[in-house]
């Protein structure tokens, strides 16, 4: 997958449901929410023994990225080792294929069979955990609601939880702790090369406030 532009905006609720209002003129929700237009997104993030992309988010550093193993709406039949590339304002994201037994393989320590694997992430990611001793660091929950037009992807993330220590992926009831006001929603536009000018003009009146926001640096902040 090819580099793409991203940008992150705290908004109020208000005005997240003045910009909601404006997308629905132009863009179409995503086919994959449920009735309410939201679904659900569960990531459990790896970090190395230094911390280093906590560290490096915190620095400033241009070029890092971030894994994780996600899921949504705790279904195990759909799960996935992602890792989040960032180059300035670009990213990317690698995807592997991973089941719920190779999950728990993986959070048991045994990580053995992902040398043999024919996905080049699953090998990186063996690497990653037995050169920088990755290991499980934090989980972040969160509702988001999408819209689409073209190759644009505009979402809004609510009610960011994590569940501070406690690492058990798999369990719906583990305890989670907000980590926004209640009022605060995170707004993220991703595009290829340009926006539609059309879509500019809808995010003008919060086009000013890009925050370089890291729901990973949010959670891991209540450790």
């Amino acid at each position: 997958m090819d580099y793409r532009f991203e940008r992150k905006f705290f908004v109020s609720f208000a005005g997240y449901t003045a910009l909601k209002a404006r997308l629905l003129n132009g863009l179409n929700p995503d086919i994959h929410a449920s009735q309410d237009g939201m679904y659900k997104i569960r990531s459990l993030y790896f970090d190395n023994y230094m911390s280093s992309a906590l560290l490096e988010k915190l620095s400033g550093v241009d070029l890092r990225e971030k894994y994780r193993i996600r899921f949504y709406d705790m279904d195990d039949s759909f799960i996935r080792l992602e890792v989040k590339q960032k180059n300035g304002e670009m990213i990317r994201k690698l995807t592997a294929p991973l089941d719920r037994g190779q999950v728990e393989r993986i959070l048991d320590g045994d990580i053995s069979f992902l040398y043999d694997s024919e996905h080049d992430l699953l090998k990186r990611f063996f690497a990653k955990c037995r050169t920088e001793l990755f290991k499980p660091a934090v989980i972040v929950d969160y509702d988001r609601e999408a819209y689409i037009y073209n190759d644009v992807r505009i979402t809004f993330d609510h009610n960011v939880h994590t569940s501070n220590y406690n690492c058990n992926l798999f369990d719906p009831d583990v305890p989670t702790i907000p980590v926004l006001p209640p009022d605060r929603v995170i707004l993220e536009v991703k595009y290829n090369e340009r926006l539609p000018d059309f879509i500019n003009k809808l995010l003008q009146p919060i086009s000013s406030s890009i925050s370089a926001i890291s729901k990973y640096e949010l959670c891991r902040q209540f450790q």
